[in-house]
């Protein structure tokens, strides 16, 4: 076979390339037509100090370029997969693994009983859109939106409810947004429409908005693959899918101490996984400002939504400006999200329910006028650093006292929904060892946090 793909070319470049083969095949190297080192296959990259290091959560960067490589080995023993985090980074992970290789046996390892149940994950807003405030679309946008699509129609087998609305909206709260969404709307016509008071093709959609505010001056639709997901209810599904996936076992083991100092049991805890992902969020990390620039560049957020109850002729829609309201599972709930904490003291409910009323009230005042308020939840992210290209994930392979063949997964942020399922699938073609997984991977410019 290989004779007859090689023998038109010329004696000197079919050795060449030979060479290169074999070199890509035994170190993982690509090479160029001249044999020179390039880069590295895979996004095991320079790894990083585990999670649950004795130095409280402070992740430092560990150089040695011989770790940068899945052994075959490695790849040809991997049967048992253990996943520290059962939010959305960890059962993407979870799912994409069973995907590309149907016998492993996984276990997740999670503080709470089951999927949905705890964490910033259980009480996010579900809002899945590709664009950023000013209505741009964000890095791999579309790609994340079409892989959280293929994500939202498996979990939603087993889990029909867990799609509340086929639609957003982003409002205008001023001349300068309001132009800005219009030119979002002529950029993107597939993906958004432009709607307010004048639209004389659709006046009921406007009329349905409820947006009485004089302040409020259109709205930028967003629909096509844009949702309202209820998060809860979709990781319950993708839990139930992976249950369903591939002929390997799948446990949920409960464990409370996930969050706690790191204690000499972890290593016996690990050692019967030939992998370990660490996908959970502020959980596995104990300060929240890291200090140098050898240590992961990420900040813990604590978000305060409130829960309110409203009649059933009011606001039913999702809308963003500064803030934004969401419908929940419940047909007379809606959620007011979030705050934006770095202090380690949380706001006082007072205060929460002013910020939040404040920054949306010109377009939800029917809510506050006539709803109630239910309760205030409270969850913390891992927010990484900005870089290039926004706040990308933090994936990649770990140097860690406890397993030897450690990734990581973190850093999802306000961006959960539309980056887990991408980002999810590019790291367990790299945990598998996926030659075709190179390019998307320089593509996804997983490596961001190392440099």
């Amino acid at each position: 076979m290989l004779r007859q793909i090689f023998y038109p070319i010329h004696a000197t470049l079919r050795k060449t390339l030979l060479v290169s083969l074999l070199l890509v095949t035994i170190f993982g190297f690509s090479t160029s037509l001249t044999g020179q080192l390039m880069t590295p296959r895979l996004l095991a990259g320079n790894p990083a100090q585990c999670v649950w290091c004795g130095r409280r959560g402070k992740i430092r960067r560990f150089l040695s370029p011989i770790d940068d490589f899945i052994t075959k080995t490695e790849i040809n023993s991997l049967t048992r997969v253990g996943i520290v985090g059962g939010g959305l980074a960890g059962l993407s992970t979870a799912y994409h693994l069973l995907q590309k290789q149907p016998t492993l046996d996984i276990t997740i390892l999670d503080v709470t009983s089951g999927p949905g149940e705890g964490g910033a994950s259980s009480v996010a807003g579900g809002l899945l859109h590709p664009l950023s405030p000013r209505g741009k679309l964000v890095y791999m946008g579309l790609e994340g939106l079409a892989s959280t699509n293929g994500l939202i129609q498996v979990a939603r087998q087993f889990a029909p409810e867990c799609v509340l609305r086929e639609d957003l909206y982003r409002v205008a709260l001023d001349e300068k947004q309001r132009d800005t969404l219009r030119g979002t709307a002529e950029a993107l016509p597939h993906l958004t429409k432009w709607i307010d008071d004048t639209d004389k093709e659709a006046p009921n959609e406007w009329e349905s908005l409820n947006l009485s505010d004089e302040r409020v001056l259109g709205a930028l639709k967003m629909h096509n693959g844009c949702k309202v997901i209820h998060v809860p209810s979709y990781l319950s599904g993708l839990w139930d899918a992976c249950q369903s996936t591939g002929s390997g076992s799948k446990a949920w083991v409960q464990d409370q101490t996930l969050s706690e100092t790191f204690t000499v049991e972890w290593k016996s805890r690990l050692s019967g996984f030939d992998c370990v992902v660490f996908s959970g969020g502020a959980g596995m990390f104990q300060s929240s400002v890291l200090g140098n620039d050898n240590e992961l560049p990420i900040q813990l957020v604590r978000g305060q939504s409130i829960e309110m109850t409203v009649s059933s002729n009011q606001l039913k829609n999702a809308l963003l400006g500064g803030k934004y309201v969401s419908p929940m599972l419940e047909p007379d709930k809606i959620l007011v999200g979030a705050t934006h904490e770095f202090k380690e003291e949380p706001l006082s409910q007072f205060d929460v329910v002013k910020e939040l009323k404040d920054r949306s009230y010109a377009f939800c005042s029917t809510l506050w006028d006539h709803g109630s308020i239910d309760r205030i939840t409270s969850g913390s992210r891992v927010q990484s650093q900005r870089g290039r290209y926004g706040r990308l994930p933090i994936i990649g392979r770990i140097q860690c006292p406890h397993h030897s063949n450690s990734w990581i997964f973190t850093g999802l942020s306000s961006r959960g929904i539309l980056y887990h399922g991408i980002y999810g699938d590019a790291l367990s073609g790299s945990i598998l060892g996926q030659d075709n997984n190179v390019d998307r991977l320089r593509h996804l410019d997983v490596e961001w946090w190392k440099k």
